[in-house]
């Protein structure tokens, strides 16, 4: 064979092998990634979550720029009690892009976890930052929590009125503000706060049991018993009722 001809032929190979690598393969990694992710949140939604986690890692590796991708593996991940690997996928999945809310407020939740509380807040924050974000109750919610973990009640109160600003209907808002409230000492507020939520939702042992707490610190003790007695029915096992009985044995 000539040496024309072998040159031709290889140049032949080369611009197959290229087509195998351009945009067709691309398209074809970013479809195969597609199926993936998709895959991996019907296991999601089953709570197969060693599944989710098998195919939305297989999803970034076929399409390493695509920051959902990293955020739906770093959620699977955190639902799974790995955190560790949560906050890297989480952070990679930020690091594509700043606008993906949802992903910093996995991230803080993945770092209030290993109570990291300063980067926590500033995840939240970020969070709060985007003015498209859906869902800033959460980020609220979470940033109160922290607060009144930390004890500083202020932040606490300021954070969960923002979700009541956004959500007056809140049950899980009206309970953390009486929580914060009763911490601070502000007894009647603190009550009517958790009367709130438990108007809006009475099937909540946790309502009752703070109900209780709350209306033994005003010394009304028979209405009290009488809220413990409603964390107990409501769920017999749960933790909830644990606390409510001890307080009923130490009212009696």
């Amino acid at each position: 064979m000539r040496p024309w001809a072998r040159m031709a032929m290889a140049g032949g190979i080369l611009a197959a092998l290229a087509a195998c690598t351009g945009p067709e393969a691309e398209l074809a990694r970013e479809q195969s990634s597609q199926s993936h992710y998709d895959i991996g949140l019907g296991a999601l939604a089953e709570n197969n979550l060693n599944k989710a986690i098998s195919e939305f890692r297989t999803a970034t590796e076929e399409n390493p720029s695509n920051a959902r991708n990293f955020h739906a593996l770093g959620n699977a991940y955190l639902r799974n009690q790995q955190v560790d690997e949560a906050i890297q996928a989480l952070r990679r999945a930020v690091e594509l892009d700043r606008r993906l809310s949802d992903a910093f407020n996995d991230l803080g939740a993945a770092y209030m976890r290993k109570q990291m509380w300063d980067l926590a807040i500033d995840a939240f924050r970020r969070a709060l930052a985007n003015p498209q974000y859906l869902n800033p109750e959460l980020a609220y919610r979470n940033l109160g929590n922290i607060y009144l973990i930390r004890g500083q009640y202020e932040q606490a109160a300021e954070e969960f009125r923002r979700l009541l600003d956004l959500i007056p209907q809140s049950p899980e808002g009206h309970f953390f503000l009486g929580q914060t409230l009763l911490a601070q000492g502000k007894l009647e507020e603190a009550r009517e706060k958790v009367e709130q939520a438990i108007k809006l939702d009475g099937t909540n042992p946790a309502f009752h049991l703070q109900m209780g707490v709350t209306l033994l610190r005003l010394g009304r003790r028979a209405e009290a018993r009488e809220s413990f007695r409603k964390a107990v029915d409501i769920n017999p096992a749960g933790p909830e009722a644990q606390e409510a009985r001890r307080f009923l044995r130490e009212t009696n």
